[in-house]
């Protein structure tokens, strides 16, 4: 038996909930598809930024734990151990810079708030898969056969949402031209260590409350403290973009970097910073990037990391996953989906453009940053850069003018 239904969607993070929020409130029955239930554990610092707020349809301040005002940049130079570190760049501002929560907790508030979205008769259902058995894309239409507890199952829908992740199946069964390759992506350790493990004084005299990026553990990526309500997110994590054919000046890949991501590595990294020895709970993650190519086509729209829309520069993905669905709930919305399946492709890249420029931007300046990090670092340590450079990060791609400026210094 085949069950039709008005939208699909693959998965249940902020970018599905993203989606299935705004097709629910126009009225459109969406139904929800994962293959975890929820809450569950998401590797991922989950670091929300100004404008990932903005994006959002409500408010998540129940689930935030801890406001940010400072941001402290580590160079790649490391001191020795015995000695303060003078090299930081610490930026204080009025405003928050970003608002912590832990990511199992978020998504669940996500969903939740999505699941009530309904109005003018819309609704939004939570279905549970073991797995995508078959996706098949026919000129009217999208079915998909999924495993489920009670058994096999076929949904038909005009439209699939792809939201699934960087490691989804539907990432994997749609190839599309222009969709990101998979060797684009970064990769990612983390662990969580609690306030009450650490010892008394920690190494360098580093504060536990502290927002960090460092550059120093690993070229191509940065290592990171991001601090919780009782606890710090600790991980490190390659972004650099591809160049492929890659010369000895030009800095390695994610792809070569990935490979020194290492629980070894994580390891070492705690008992630098947090001079703790043991980490509980290591979990990793692939990062979808080089989604600034991807063009959409057809009756399945990719989002998120299904699309490569992780920021190379920040490693930064929930911005991108909340904006994209929007603009794909915004493209079903404004066209006929029985006839003309590419209409709705062309209106999703139109509305995906905005995010695709700022990715773009990101992808030449991770490039530039990743070769010579210490030109970057001198760039910041310019009162006007640093205050740029900060904006950019926390409420998005800035005035034409000032990427210029930040251009020609990286």
């Amino acid at each position: 038996m085949i069950r039709e239904v008005d939208i699909l969607i693959v998965g249940a993070g902020p970018a599905g909930c993203a989606a299935a929020y705004d097709l629910a409130q126009a009225g459109k029955h969406v139904i929800l598809l994962d293959k975890r239930t929820f809450p569950r554990h998401k590797p991922c610092a989950c670091g929300l930024t100004r404008k990932t707020l903005k994006a959002l349809r409500y408010s998540v301040d129940p689930v935030i734990e801890r406001v940010c005002h400072e941001i402290v940049l580590q160079s790649a130079n490391q001191p020795e151990a015995s000695q303060p570190r003078d090299t930081d760049v610490r930026v204080k501002t009025r405003n928050p810079i970003c608002a912590m929560a832990v990511r199992e907790q978020f998504d669940n508030f996500c969903l939740q708030q999505t699941l009530l979205a309904a109005r003018q008769g819309g609704s939004v259902e939570l279905r549970k898969i073991d797995r995508i058995v078959a996706l098949r894309e026919l000129p009217d239409c999208i079915e998909l056969d999924v495993a489920t507890a009670r058994g096999p199952e076929t949904l038909r829908a005009p439209i699939l949402i792809g939201a699934d992740g960087s490691n989804g199946q539907t990432r994997r069964m749609v190839r599309q031209h222009g969709a990101p390759a998979l060797q684009d992506d970064g990769f990612a350790l983390e662990a969580t260590v609690p306030f009450a493990s650490l010892p008394a004084t920690l190494p360098n005299g580093a504060a536990p409350h502290d927002l960090v990026f460092d550059f120093a553990p690993l070229p191509g990526g940065y290592g990171w403290l991001f601090p919780k309500a009782d606890h710090i997110n600790i991980g490190v994590g390659a972004f650099a973009p591809s160049r492929h054919k890659r010369a000895p000046q030009h800095p390695p890949s994610a792809q070569d970097s990935a490979q020194d991501v290492t629980r070894a590595l994580l390891l070492d990294y705690a008992h630098q910073k947090l001079g703790v020895t043991t980490l509980a709970h290591i979990t990793g993650q692939q990062l979808g990037m080089g989604g600034h190519t991807y063009i959409p086509q057809g009756r399945v729209l990719l989002v998120g990391d299904a699309a490569g829309l992780v920021d190379p520069l920040t490693g930064e993905g929930i911005h991108s996953a909340i904006v994209s669905g929007q603009a794909a709930a915004a493209a079903i919305l404004e066209c006929d989906l029985n006839n003309q399946p590419n209409d709705v492709a062309s209106a999703y890249a139109r509305h995906l453009a905005p995010l695709q420029k700022t990715l773009a931007f990101s992808h030449r300046a991770a490039r530039a940053f990743y070769a010579q990090p210490q030109r970057g670092f001198k760039a910041m340590r310019l009162p006007f850069m640093r205050s740029l450079i900060l904006k950019t990060y926390a409420d998005g791609l800035p005035h034409t003018a000032l990427i210029t400026a930040l251009a020609k210094l990286v």
